[in-house]
């Protein structure tokens, strides 16, 4: 080729022939499939076959088997009734031969089964604000000391026409799970109208209630401790995520196949450490990649317009989503190197579809069938929770253990990565050595 002729990268595929660098293309079934291949792609032709059918089965069932018909698994959310109720104290109660053994607080325990699992205890708000802050129940009903006071004075006997108002407050964590809090409060109106028309005919006995009260009922008033303003900023917690991974798979593919720095050092015979050269080089390439990335997904939301709430601030928002990376250029690095393209490529979207249908973002573990808690093995599931705590301050108790998860990943995969990484610059400048000496001799001989 004359100094003039410029080189079409367009011709040059570096995934043409391509294959994991341990591969090697003396190696008897190498070299027994590449034969048979040239006679007819049988090898290719069988494995695209099954591979990607296969793949496109697996993708749909995780996807689709994910959200399928979540709330059927409501009925098996536990929930807890928190009972202030001091019963029947007042004067009223003793004309109608009722005392404090009549507490018709007691009587939400019946809801235990019909909806959910419901745990009776004793005690006052702050009881059941801290179990629903501490995420130990989805949601809390706390039943005030007046509680079956109120009632009683709504009934015929005592007062036919004014109407009494009876409060109990319904209390949950938005920010816990958007999309299954929707579900819980759902259920909940369907179990309210029932208890309430369990509780008129326990009292028909008693002359019943009046009508003002049969139609208002008890007024179940919402105690959302962490509020979400918007529904795209809940949506963000998890896709934020996913696109940074994408950054992860996409920067693993350019600086494996297009990183030309490798040869720049690597294919010179006089070259100085040219694999650790080759190494740092790709490690602050791929860093530089996922910075620019990053910061483009943290500032997206404020272009959006609304309200955009960070109760930890940016930085600590920014910060994170550049640890989270980390996982995610690990792991990705590490499947490229062990892994043909094809596969990698499958494998990758695979396991991100997988983990985004897993990490609690659309709907939470509980309320999926079981296989999807192999979520809380993977970092997207952690990145979720922290996000959500940087947001609103919501699953303060999940810190330590979301930011210890994702760096055990970041660090096992980014050591084992650099090290396949560092294996294979060792295999490329032998075989360049090897073969720039074989025609040095060849030439020597001419």
């Amino acid at each position: 080729m004359s100094d003039l002729q410029t080189v079409s990268y367009d011709k040059i595929d570096p995934l043409e022939n391509e294959k994991p660098f341990f591969v090697s293309e003396n190696g008897k079934v190498y070299q027994i499939v590449q034969k048979r291949e040239k006679k007819f792609p049988t090898f290719h032709v069988i494995l695209f076959g099954i591979a990607i059918p296969l793949v496109t089965l697996i993708m749909g069932m995780i996807y689709i088997g994910g959200i399928w018909n979540p709330v059927e698994k409501v009925t098996e959310l536990n929930y807890v009734i928190v009972n202030s109720d001091k019963g029947c104290y007042t004067p009223i109660c003793a004309k109608m031969g009722l005392d404090e053994k009549t507490n018709i607080g007691n009587y939400y325990s019946l809801l235990d089964g019909k909806g959910g699992h419901f745990t009776m205890i004793n005690g006052d708000r702050q009881k059941a604000l801290d179990m629903i802050e501490n995420h130990d129940y989805w949601a809390a009903l706390y039943v005030p000391e007046n509680f079956t006071s109120d009632i009683l004075l709504n009934l015929n006997a005592v007062n036919k026409y004014t109407l009494v108002p009876v409060n109990v407050d319904f209390i949950y964590d938005e920010v816990r799970s958007y999309t299954t809090i929707n579900f819980v409060k759902k259920a909940f109106n369907i179990m309210e109208r029932a208890f309430f028309n369990t509780l008129v005919k326990k009292f028909d006995d008693k002359g019943s209630f009046n009508p003002l009260f049969l139609i208002d009922g008890i007024n179940y008033k919402d105690v959302n401790i962490h509020p979400i303003s918007g529904f795209g900023q809940n949506f963000a917690t998890f896709i934020f995520l996913v696109i940074v991974w994408i950054g992860t798979i996409a920067t693993s593919i350019i600086s494996h196949f297009y990183f030309p720095f490798e040869d720049h050092w690597l294919l010179k015979k006089d070259t100085k450490h040219p694999i650790l050269k080759a190494m740092i080089a790709k490690i602050i390439f791929c860093g530089a990649i996922m910075i620019v990335i990053d910061v483009i997904c943290s500032v997206i939301p404020f272009f959006c317009g609304g309200k955009f709430e960070i109760q930890k601030g940016y930085w600590a928002f920014l910060g994170f989503i550049l640890f989270f990376s980390l996982s995610g250029l690990g792991i990705n690095n590490l499947l490229i190197h062990i892994l043909p393209f094809i596969f990698f490529y499958l494998i990758a979207v695979t396991f991100m579809f997988l983990q985004l249908l897993s990490c609690g973002g659309l709907v939470d573990n509980d309320i999926q069938y079981d296989f999807f808690k192999i979520g809380r093995a993977f970092p997207m599931y952690y990145g979720v929770k922290e996000i959500r705590y940087i947001y609103w301050k919501s699953g303060h108790q999940y810190q330590g253990k979301n930011c210890l998860i994702i760096a055990l990943w970041a660090a096992v995969t980014i050591i084992a990565s650099i090290f396949m990484y560092y294996l294979e610059l060792k295999v490329k400048r032998r075989r360049w050595l090897k073969n720039n000496k074989f025609l040095q001799e060849k030439n020597e001989k001419q």
